[in-house]
């Protein structure tokens, strides 16, 4: 057995406190929900013709260790508003909470898996060493946005980081997400907000995406759009331009999945250059692909290319340079990027400078695909630290970076994001004006 798994089992089997806390846990939220939907989750049970006996529905499901125990939930029946609330998924779900009272269910913990489902978790064994949960790691991520990773890996994440502590903060962070509504089941391949057509992808679609224009030598421009860019772009019309040209235009950040919820479109995922760089290096390690970088202040490319040296040994870093340079420097590194031979070039000089700079130069520098990062090299060079992965999974990665540098992000973030939600509601009240007018 792997030594991984193995130290894995011994700490589930010794650690009796964070098992039985746990345990406590689940008995006092699951009795006191009980007893507090009981009485309308009975009106929905009675609440039914004569003819209808059938009360409950019941569900196989795989537990601790792979045991198989079952669910219930309550049969829904057709009803009229106002008596439509009795449908309601959190009362007809109601019959699940004595799963977790009789230790089947936690309220944290992988996802529970059905008999009948057919995926590969079903043979990874350590996701299975806790009771399956109501909440899980990846339904959190779903909701933000950032699901980069399968459910499997975040299943592994969970049981190898497990405690009371990061129990109560994922039940927490699971109130807060609720809040961004139900993840993307349905999406347009394309979308569009405020005047700026995007590709509404994942982020593993577009890595191939880009390792298929560096192969068929595609000369691609890429450019990550947040509510900042698009406060940008409506006062800047060369950067809007400037996106318009871009041949792909992604998503990023949780204001244009809120965004997208306003206006009835959804956002798939939040793909941005941050989360793009180490996938990115993922899959051109141990090929013949490139990268140069360019951007930030001097010394911290220099740093982010030690950073894929540790992480990826493999990847080629064919050159770096700052950001900061005159006009007349300009021909020279545009001749520098194009004598390293690098496929792929990262510009971190923010928007709309690195767009625009991108738009301009890219086929003069040999590169095939050109693509804005923004902050990115800060973050990987270690000069500024990015926000903690459970601030990012209940969407306030923007507090930090206002935490961080409060005298140069105050007006981008708490003016800045006030005027983006004006101009999503602007768009939507003029989508619907239009489309009345057209009827």
């Amino acid at each position: 057995m792997d030594a991984k798994l193995t130290s894995v089992r011994e700490a589930c089997s010794v650690n009796w406190w964070f098992t039985a806390s746990k345990r406590g846990v689940d008995i006092v939220i699951s009795a006191s929900l009980l007893l507090l939907l009981c009485v309308p989750a009975m009106l929905t049970i009675m609440w039914r013709h004569p003819t209808q006996n059938r009360y409950f529905q019941r569900q196989a499901y795989l537990g601790r260790h792979k045991r198989i125990y079952y669910q219930y939930r309550i049969a829904p029946i057709p009803l009229h508003w106002p008596l439509q609330i009795l449908n309601r998924p959190f009362l007809l779900e109601v019959p699940v909470l004595f799963a977790v009272l009789a230790g089947h269910l936690s309220l944290v913990g992988p996802r529970a898996l059905a008999l009948d489902e057919d995926d590969e978790i079903y043979q990874n064994d350590e996701r299975f060493f806790y009771q399956p949960g109501l909440v899980c790691l990846h339904w959190i991520r779903r909701r933000s946005n950032i699901h980069f990773q399968t459910e499997l890996e975040d299943d592994i994440d969970y049981v190898r980081t497990a405690s009371l502590r990061s129990d109560v903060a994922i039940l927490f962070r699971a109130l807060i997400t609720l809040m961004y509504g139900k993840p993307a089941e349905r999406h347009l391949a394309s979308e569009s907000i405020c005047g700026i057509r995007f590709l509404n992808i994942a982020m593993d679609e577009l890595i191939s995406a880009i390792m298929i224009a560096v192969g068929n030598k595609t000369i691609t421009k890429l450019a990550f759009v947040n509510p900042d860019c698009l406060n940008l772009a409506a006062k800047n019309p060369d950067y809007a331009q400037c996106l318009q040209y871009a041949d792909w235009v992604c998503a990023d950040g949780i204001g244009m999945k809120i965004a997208g919820k306003i206006l009835g479109r959804n956002i798939r995922q939040n793909v941005n250059g941050t989360d793009l760089f180490p996938r990115l290096c993922a899959a051109i390690s141990g090929t013949k692909h490139s990268l140069y970088l360019l951007g930030a202040q001097a010394g911290v490319a220099e740093k982010v290319a030690e950073w894929i040296s540790t992480q990826h040994p493999q990847v080629t870093v064919a050159g770096t340079h700052s950001g900061y340079f005159t006009s007349s420097e300009e021909p020279n590194l545009v001749a520098a990027i194009r004598k390293s031979g690098a496929d792929i070039l990262l510009v971190a000089m923010g928007a709309p400078r690195q767009e625009q700079w991108i738009q301009k130069n890219l086929a003069q520098t040999g590169a095939i695909v050109g693509i804005g990062v923004g902050g990115l090299f800060d973050f990987y060079s270690g000069r500024i630290p990015r926000a903690p992965i459970w601030l990012r999974e209940i969407g306030g990665e923007w507090i930090y970076r206002l935490m961080q540098e409060p005298s140069r992000m105050w007006k981008r973030y708490l003016i800045g994001n006030v005027t983006f939600l004006m101009r999503i509601f602007l768009e939507r009240s003029t989508s619907k004006s239009d489309k009345r007018n057209q009827k």
